[in-house]
């Protein structure tokens, strides 16, 4: 018999099957949502971070250390593990307290680029010579405040956006500018801020063990520049740096950070995909009892190393022969202050040293870039590349090749120098002597003005020019750094500037003068074209890029031929003989160099103003190649005020004295067994 139904019993078994599901939920939220965020608040924080890759080394070509790296320590804050934004209080006193203890440790600076100081008087004014960074404290990406806002504006802007109400000026300033830096290198979780860079190892340590009241302040390994001997070529190896903004823009999509470095100028510059490496990324993480682990995900590759074509010691010699000169000729006539030489290996117009003075010391060029960026002397600027100058006499060897090879002269072809010469009624210029009759050796030698200008008439300046070209003349030498191009007079370069050409430009032209402006690698290329016969080289400052570890070639330059002049063999005899009787007989003294020298000088006039007049100052110019017989390498000198082309060979005959007593290794073969060893 069935029971009656029990209303009462079902509602209870209901309400108990209620109140399990209850608890259950309860329980299910408390385990999944509660504890789950207490156990992710105390359980190991991870945080993925990039590491940065060494930077490349640069060698000479003998396998000798240019630049490498220096392992630094620096103080980094890493996004994720920092306190967030909202906890402003917390991150101010992380700030300051790291802030005094660097103080603490008086050779320590952390980075402080905020162009804002408080006066003794509690004023607060904008920086001196800090225009930009004033411009982007008040710009929208940060304060958003109008350009006319003054320096007491900005600071009060400063201390209300990050809660700094209750610090001292000096202190509300300070943590202020750590928010500045940080803001302008966009602090992100890809982007760790960069705190302080090459840190003593006391303070690390401090920091360290301090690690409890610095959460998310975390010491990075980083590699700085290190140079053997930052006198150096160091207009040819150039600076690392910072990565600018607009840098930052235009390489982003490549990969690179807002903290990273970026060759800034010469070979660090032009070989930045090469050297710069390739970063890898670590995951550091912290668990609940503070402790730190690393674990890289992906290796860093250092950058490749490249090989030079100069040689590092005669690169020494060369740039204390260029200083030494200079300093000598400004003891005696006061004006002589710049200059420049270039050493190429005649076979393949490798450039073995190429020097610029005045110059500075990559070592300390951060410390004193804003004194340099100033001179008036331009330290920077690489002169042996980017400067021009007129030729003079040493244009001469190029203009009897010329007239020899049109057939305008020969080697039987005589011309009077009486001192003056009278072709023209109404324009006479002067030689330097009365030579009498000259041909063509002995007028190279005598550096007879009156055999050129009738040369160069004879040839007309479009026959002329067309032989500067074939010399490289007015042309890039393709050098893998930034080089001027340099003039050739002509017709059609006065009229671009509204001038007319006259005859007179052509004789003057034969001579070295008139608007033709070369650079001294240009010279020395030319001098080098005649040294080997007529075969023009690209000029190269780089053998070979490598990988890091030398098991693979990247880059290999190779002998490029640009212009092949088959001229006569009797009329290179001719130049060659003239440029031997300059080398040997003339007041160029070569009398110390253990082999024949060739050479021909040249001397050009120059307007300059000094002491606020006008005066006339004579650049010496002096190009050279050796062994006579057979040879080997070609030097252009060129000494701004120097008064005459003689008395550059000094400089030019002590690289010489040290190459033929200190033969470098020449070949690609020979430098490679070397650093592979």
């Amino acid at each position: 018999m069935r029971k009656p139904y029990n209303r009462k019993r079902t509602s209870a078994v209901m309400a108990l099957i209620a109140l399990a599901i209850a608890v259950f939920l309860v329980r299910l939220y408390d385990v999944q949502v509660v504890q789950a965020k207490q156990a992710r608040q105390t359980a190991a924080q991870t945080v993925t971070v990039p590491v940065e890759a060494l930077r490349g080394e640069i060698r000479d070509r003998n396998g000798n250390l240019l630049v490498t790296n220096r392992q630094v320590r620096t103080i980094v804050f890493n996004y994720n593990l920092f306190p967030p934004g909202k906890e402003s209080a917390r991150r101010n006193e992380i700030i300051l307290s790291l802030i005094r203890l660097f103080s603490a440790y008086g050779d320590a600076d952390w980075t402080d680029n905020l162009p804002l100081r408080i006066k003794s008087d509690g004023t607060p004014v904008f920086l001196k010579d800090k225009d930009n960074e004033v411009s982007y404290l008040k710009s929208k990406a940060f304060l958003h405040m109008n350009p006319y806002a003054t320096a007491q504006d900005c600071f009060a802007a400063l201390v209300e956006r990050y809660d700094l109400g209750n610090y001292s000026l000096s202190d509300a300033r300070d943590i202020a500018s750590v928010y500045y830096s940080m803001h302008k290198e966009g602090f992100n979780t890809a982007t760790p801020y960069v705190f302080a860079h090459d840190v003593p190892q006391e303070l690390v340590a401090a920091v360290k063990e301090r690690s409890d009241i610095f959460p998310g302040v975390d010491v990075q390994i980083e590699a700085q520049r290190e140079y053997v001997d930052g006198t150096i070529a160091p207009h040819l190896l150039g600076i690392v740096g910072a990565i600018s903004p607009s840098e930052y823009e235009a390489k982003k999509d490549e990969g690179y950070g807002k903290n990273d470095l970026i060759g800034k100028s010469g070979l660090e510059y032009t070989l930045e995909d090469y050297l710069r490496g390739t970063a890898g990324e670590k995951v550091i993480t912290v668990d609940r009892d503070g402790n730190t682990s690393e674990t890289y995900t992906v290796r860093p590759q250092q950058g490749d190393t490249v090989i030079l074509t100069i040689d590092r010691d005669l690169q020494k010699v060369t740039q204390d022969a260029l200083k030494d000169l200079i300093l000598e000729q400004q003891a005696v006539r006061g004006n002589v202050r710049a200059g420049a030489i270039v050493v190429m290996d005649t076979k393949n117009n490798d450039v073995l040293a190429c020097a610029s003075y005045p110059t500075f010391n990559l070592e300390t060029y951060n410390k004193n870039s804003a004194k340099l960026n100033l001179s008036s002397a331009k330290p920077l600027w690489n002169r042996a590349l980017r400067s021009t100058y007129t030729p003079g006499s040493t244009i001469k060897p190029c203009v009897a090749m010329a007239g020899l090879q049109e057939g305008v002269i020969t080697k039987d072809t005589y011309i009077f120098c009486g001192g003056k010469y009278r072709y023209f009624s109404d324009y006479q210029p002067g030689c330097t002597g009365f030579h009498g009759g000259q041909n063509v050796v002995n007028a190279l030698y005598h550096s007879c003005n009156i055999f050129f200008y009738e040369t160069a008439r004879l040839l007309g300046i479009e026959k002329l020019n067309r032989y500067f070209t074939i010399f490289g003349l007015g042309e890039k030498t393709g050098v893998e750094l930034a080089e001027a191009e340099g003039t050739v007079d002509s017709y059609q370069f006065r009229t671009s500037r509204g001038e007319l050409w006259t005859p007179g430009l052509t004789i003057q032209a034969g001579i070295g003068h008139g608007d033709n402006q070369f650079t001294p690698i240009q010279l020395c290329s030319y001098v080098s074209m005649i040294a080997n016969r007529g075969v023009r080289y690209r000029a190269h400052l780089v053998k070979s890029v490598m990988s890091a570890d030398f098991s693979e070639t990247h880059l290999q330059s190779q002998t490029e031929v640009l212009a092949h002049a088959d001229f006569e063999e009797e009329n290179w005899d001719l130049v060659h003989r003239g440029m031997l009787y300059v080398g040997k007989y003339s007041y160029a003294d070569f009398s110390k160099v253990p082999v024949d020298v060739a050479a021909k000088t040249g001397t050009t006039t120059v307007e300059k103003w000094i002491g606020g007049a006008k005066v006339d100052t004579y650049n010496g110019l002096i190009m050279t190649f050796a062994p006579f017989e057979n040879p080997e390498i070609a030097i252009a000198v060129v000494i701004e005020g120097a008064g005459s082309g003689g008395s550059t060979a000094p400089a030019a005959s002590k690289i010489m004295e040290y190459y033929f007593s200190h033969k470098p290794a020449s070949s690609a073969e020979e430098s490679d067994e070397v650093l592979l060893k």
